[in-house]
């Protein structure tokens, strides 16, 4: 159980030293700093906890932890001195929004499915959305997102809607539709339909991702970290031979990329 006393004393010395480097008294640094020109160091801070997880390093995992917590606790700063809202208001937002949206754990309510469970959850974020000015579109997701973590929310938000596919065949007979075009396409060297193509190709993909359960963007992440896994060792093992892998013509580096195959 958390100590509210000793969690509550850690979490306002942290407040406290965020102020004084804003103060006059503290950090040239932190003085001059804006929203804007802090922005990008919450979305480097975010990345490294992302990959600390991936790591799962439970050391590594605490310290970006804290990093985050001191990077939010800037931003919540910045306005706080401006008299806009405090960390409580933040905090009683938050609060307030978690209970509201979990009728299931703090009114009692129940559901008769996980499913149901969920819809009512889009219910109640259409609500809350619709309260808020220029939020009346159930698709207005963040454009500054990664392009395949937005594409994921767009069209999982659109199927809660009931816009989906009928059925894995008709989404399966679409992404062959879709794919003999792009190749076509991509033969014949015609950029700007390509460019369309893929991304269409893109969102069809999505889509089976999550008709299947599956997460595009750790799919993505996993094949790319293993094609770097199996690059590396292919230059090792061209390295090996006393060859330069830039000095090969193609198919030799086919010949050493199958080789990789063989390694554990």
């Amino acid at each position: 159980m958390i100590n509210p006393d000793k969690t509550g004393k850690k979490f306002c010395e942290l407040l406290d030293i965020i102020a004084l480097l804003r103060s006059p008294e503290g950090c040239p640094w932190d003085q001059k700093q804006t929203v804007q020109t802090f922005k990008p160091y919450l979305i480097e801070e975010t990345h490294e906890l992302s990959e600390a997880l991936d790591n799962d390093d439970p050391n590594q995992i605490r310290e970006e932890l804290g990093d985050l917590f001191f990077q939010l606790g800037f931003i919540n700063q910045l306005y706080d001195e401006k008299g806009i809202f405090s960390i409580e208001d933040v905090l009683q937002t938050i609060i307030d929004k978690m209970i509201r949206r979990h009728p299931h754990v703090f009114a009692g309510k129940t559901f008769e499915s996980y499913a149901e469970m969920s819809k009512n959850w889009a219910k109640v974020k259409e609500t809350e959305n619709r309260k808020k000015k220029n939020k009346h579109y159930e698709l207005d997701v963040p454009k500054s997102l990664p392009a395949l973590i937005r594409g994921q929310k767009v069209v999982s938000r659109a199927a809660r809607t009931g816009f989906d596919w009928p059925d894995m065949p008709s989404l399966v007979d679409k992404l062959s539709e879709d794919f003999k075009i792009l190749t076509d396409n991509a033969l014949a060297g015609n950029k700007e339909e390509i460019e369309k193509n893929m991304g269409d190709l893109l969102l069809l993909l999505i889509n089976l991702g999550r008709k299947c359960e599956v997460n595009s963007e750790e799919c993505l992440k996993k094949s790319t970290n293993s094609f770097i896994k199996r690059f590396q060792l292919m230059e090792e093992i061209i390295s090996a031979e006393n060859l330069i892998i830039d000095e090969l013509d193609s198919e030799a580096q086919r010949r050493f990329w199958a080789k990789t195959k063989t390694y554990p």
